[in-house]
């Protein structure tokens, strides 16, 4: 066998690189398939998905992202290294998709709880943010109920609402995150429905779960600051000067008309906070030339000024909200490893 190597080495290796043999010691003769092969399989294994903790990789840090905070921005290996490197928790956003009025997208909650997502857990400093859940509990269609009765409008049964969730929650348990954190933008999946999916959902989940590594929260305060004495409410009227004549409430199934045209302010369902937040995220939804041609009438008597003062105005509760809503999750995760 040596002399048969060692003839083909000889045969070949006057070619530059045609040699095959690259090392002969005690025994040992190596290739350059063998090299190949291996440096292959190194490459190979610092790619694969590591259960090894960041306290056992030595991690006393957490780590900065150089990307987004969003799962669905992030590559497997960005996402594999962020939980390695500290960042532990992971917000889940339940949104919605429904009429807003003749002025505001049907997307208006999804846009609002991605901004105040991204923002809180920016300030965290240690979480992402799974994908939006855009669809929830939201009416029906036979009859038409709720938001239903508007085209456009999207609604799961409650059922089906529950069982994504605990699907959602149980992957990013997997995946490694320790601590999982809901927030509820639509009142239909919070706490202001006694007991609201979302609430019971992930409170049954934490107790499935049980003591261990990770737990699973929902945050009421999200939704809380936004009823008529929350912060949201007197930071607009305390901070940014902005008092409204009519709020939102349900509209009488004699105002359809009234609601899809434009020409009643009562119950169009996207008051200044909303359109403001929305328009610091997403403008092109926020159909404000429009909305502001039509007059003070159609903005619950605020002017808005402009859009940009909106933006602004809507960046400054979306950063006044975050901070809130961090001091909650904080709250809440050191309350669930109490003894």
């Amino acid at each position: 066998m040596r002399s048969e190597l060692k003839c083909n080495a000889q045969q070949h290796g006057a070619r530059r690189g045609g040699s095959s043999l690259l090392r002969r010691g005690r025994g040992l003769v190596v290739t350059r398939k063998t090299w190949y092969t291996l440096g292959l399989a190194v490459s190979l294994a610092s790619l694969m998905p590591s259960t090894v903790s960041s306290q056992a990789r030595g991690a006393s840090a957490v780590a900065p992202l150089s990307h987004s905070v969003f799962l669905e921005e992030l590559t497997w290996l960005e996402v594999r290294d962020a939980i390695a490197t500290g960042h532990s928790t992971v917000i889940v956003p339940i949104g919605g998709t429904e009429q807003n009025g003749p002025y505001l997208a049907l997307g208006k909650h999804n846009f609002v709880v991605k901004g105040i997502a991204e923002t809180t857990a920016r300030v965290l400093g240690n979480a992402l943010v799974a994908p939006i859940v855009a669809i929830g509990p939201g009416g029906s269609i036979d009859p038409a109920t709720g938001h239903m009765r508007w085209p456009g409008s999207m609604a799961v049964r409650r059922e089906v609402f529950q069982e994504l969730l605990v699907d959602i929650l149980s992957n990013l348990r997997h995946h490694g995150f320790r601590d999982i954190v809901v927030i509820a933008e639509h009142e239909g999946s919070s706490s202001q429905e006694r007991p609201g999916p979302a609430f019971e959902t992930v409170t049954e989940l934490d107790k499935r779960w049980g003591p261990g590594e990770t737990r699973a929260h929902f945050v009421p305060e999200y939704r809380d600051q936004l009823e008529d004495d929350g912060h949201a409410s007197t930071f607009l009227r305390d901070v940014l000067g902005v008092v409204e004549e009519v709020m939102d409430q349900e509209v009488p199934e004699s105002g359809d008309r009234y609601l899809q045209d434009g020409r009643n302010p009562v119950g169009t369902h996207e008051g200044y906070y909303y359109s403001a937040v929305t328009m610091a995220v997403n403008p092109a939804a926020v159909r404000a030339a429009e909305r502001i041609a039509a007059g003070p009438q159609a903005s619950y008597g605020v002017d808005w000024g402009s859009p940009e003062q909106l933006a602004t105005n809507g960046r400054k509760l979306i950063d006044y909200r975050a901070k809130l809503i961090a001091d909650a999750i904080r709250n809440a995760i050191v309350s669930s490893r109490e003894p």
